[in-house]
């Protein structure tokens, strides 16, 4: 009985090979047999084609029908495929590859192999190329964010000796910097061992912010090219709106006395926003605070250059009593922002050119002062013998021009803006120089005639890895009552490999452009040089020229110099 079923089994494959090869060569061949097209990304398809393209008059290979009329044959036979030598997927069982037809088609009847097939042309394009868009689907590159910038981040520390009011001071200076998607982290860490004193320098941590000085910066965004923007820490060259009350505004003036600010700009879908800063979180004051609430109203059409179109309204108010030690133990405080000054600002602006190589962007600011003070009004009549004071206004227009070259290798923004003022009144009145010394400041006003001028500045970034830029605000005439301001920055990473520079530099209250470039207390000044010796040893040197309180409450200009050797390394 086993070995009768066991001649069943083996002999029955035998007997159905031949029906089943008949059934085969009987069956009619099915020209949709591959629907491998219904799930195939037509994209890389289409992508594959184009690099595997032949020249226009190649010959086409016709492979003749009778051979494929029993697909069988093409598993049975590895040598047929081989011969062949053409792509799997070029072989594709359809309409035009399998024609009844013996008679061959001609190169002209032949579809193209860069010609997309129908299902090709009803899949959209998920990835346009921007290059071949028009002006008005381009983006718009905001030159108020400022330009680009690489890297993920850095870290930059080692051991260091420093003087400090006489004193000196050996110890490590840490300043690592860390770039996470969105959120960026900054810190500065001085640990300085008095030679002297024999103990730890802890004036950093007194009054104030406090241990929260440890930290540059803690940002969530970029200004202007994400819908939210939050920094919180040392603010440096801010402007808000178009910069009419705002721009090149730093709260950080001391090296140790560093102040915890915010900035922000949070946006819904390009249609409305609200930008604005607080300069320090003291919380025994009422420091400066702006506000900017703008609109475009336009955003969401489709209107060309009119849909850019931007207005803003700021609201600026400083009522800073922060104290400041004096050298009997006792302090002292700004007094003409005791009873607080506020400024009015109304400003616009409109992109009118968006092509791929250049951006013009044009813009006007409208600001009023508000600093009136009886205080004001007493300093005045002792100065000016006048027996009243009215604060001033002041109109600007300017333009903007944002250039791309070579892929966007090489950017730079120029900017242009006339200036039209007022009597008691200087144009974007909240710059670095203000928190030098705020009462000083204002008092500059008093006195202030009716004056025009220009502001210019010039930013520019090579590969991202080099940065220069800066500015220089110059009324027609300079004098006392007109003063002029320069400021510069350069961020230079590792050129040749080797050398690293960082670097800002501000100088208000300029009565003469000889003396532009002389520290005195007028000047507010940071930088950093390194010399790369590899990948993650260097040394350098940090240069400050900051200010300190002074013993009747006031500031002095005072230098730190910190040669040091460690680590430096970026990611």
């Amino acid at each position: 009985m086993v070995n009768s079923r066991f001649w069943i089994v083996f002999l029955l494959p035998f007997f159905l090979i031949p029906t089943v090869k008949v059934m085969a060569q009987e069956k009619p061949e099915d020209p949709y047999a591959d629907y491998s097209h219904l799930w195939a990304d037509q994209k890389k398809k289409k992508e594959k084609k184009k690099k595997s393209k032949k020249p226009k008059n190649e010959p086409v290979l016709v492979v003749d029908s009778l051979k494929l009329q029993n697909p069988d044959s093409l598993n049975q036979s590895s040598t047929f495929s081989d011969s062949l030598q053409v792509p799997s997927d070029s072989l594709q069982l359809n309409d035009s590859s399998i024609s009844n037809d013996p008679i061959p088609q001609t190169a002209s009847e032949t579809i193209p192999e860069d010609t997309p097939t129908e299902t090709e042309e009803l899949q959209p394009d998920s990835n346009p190329d921007p290059t071949s868009s028009s002006p008005d689907q381009l983006p718009i590159d905001d030159f108020r964010a400022g330009m680009p910038t690489g890297g993920s981040g850095s870290f930059t520390g080692g051991f260091t000796y420093t003087e400090i009011d006489g004193d000196g001071y050996v110890g490590l200076v840490l300043s690592p910097e860390f770039k996470i998607g969105k959120v960026g982290v900054g810190l500065n860490v001085p640990i300085l061992y008095g030679l002297d004193s024999k103990s730890v320098r802890t004036e950093i941590f007194k009054d104030g912010a406090g241990v929260a000085r440890l930290f540059s910066y803690i940002r969530y965004g970029v200004q202007k090219k994400d819908p939210v923007y939050v920094k919180v820490g040392q603010l440096r060259n801010t402007m808000i709106g178009f910069g009419g009350l705002i721009n090149n505004y730093t709260n950080t003036t001391s090296y140790e006395k560093r102040k915890v600010g915010l900035h922000y700009d949070l946006n819904f879908k390009g249609l409305a926003g609200i930008e604005g800063l607080y300069s320090d979180f003291d919380p025994a004051s009422r420091n400066l605070l702006a506000i900017r609430p703008y609109v475009r109203p336009l955003a969401a059409t489709t209107i060309p250059v009119a849909k850019t179109l931007e207005f803003g309204a700021v609201f600026v108010s400083d009522k800073d009593q922060t104290a400041i030690p004096t050298s009997d133990s006792t302090s002292t405080s700004y007094a003409f922002t005791a009873d607080g000054i506020s400024a009015l600002g109304f400003d616009v602006g409109i992109t009118v050119l968006r092509v791929p190589f250049i951006q013009i962007d044009l813009f006007a600011n409208y600001s009023k002062l508000k600093v009136d003070s009886d205080t004001l009004t007493q300093a005045t009549n002792v100065l000016t013998g006048e027996t009243s004071f009215s604060s001033g206004s002041g109109f600007s227009t300017g333009v903007n021009f944002r250039l791309h070259f070579i892929a966007d290798a090489f950017s730079t923004d120029i900017r242009i803006e006339r200036l039209t003022y007022q009597s008691n009144y200087l144009p974007q009145f909240f710059d670095a120089s203000y928190e030098i010394n705020k009462d000083l400041r204002i008092l500059s006003l008093v006195g202030t005639e009716k004056m025009s001028g220009i502001y210019g500045s010039l930013t520019g970034h090579v590969l991202q890895k080099v940065q220069l830029g800066g500015s220089l605000l110059i009324p027609d005439e300079i004098s006392d009552t007109s003063p002029a301001v320069v400021q510069l920055r350069a961020d230079m990473e590792r050129l040749a490999n080797k050398f690293s520079f960082h670097g800002s530099y501000i100088k208000g209250n300029l009565t003469d452009l000889g003396d532009a470039f002389k520290f005195d207390e007028r000047s507010l000044a940071k930088m950093r040089f390194i010399y790369h010796m590899n990948s993650f040893l260097a040394t350098g040197v940090d240069y400050y020229w900051a200010f300190t309180p002074t013993a009747d409450g006031s500031y002095e200009a005072t230098k730190y110099v910190m040669p040091y050797i460690g680590v430096s390394i970026q990611f």
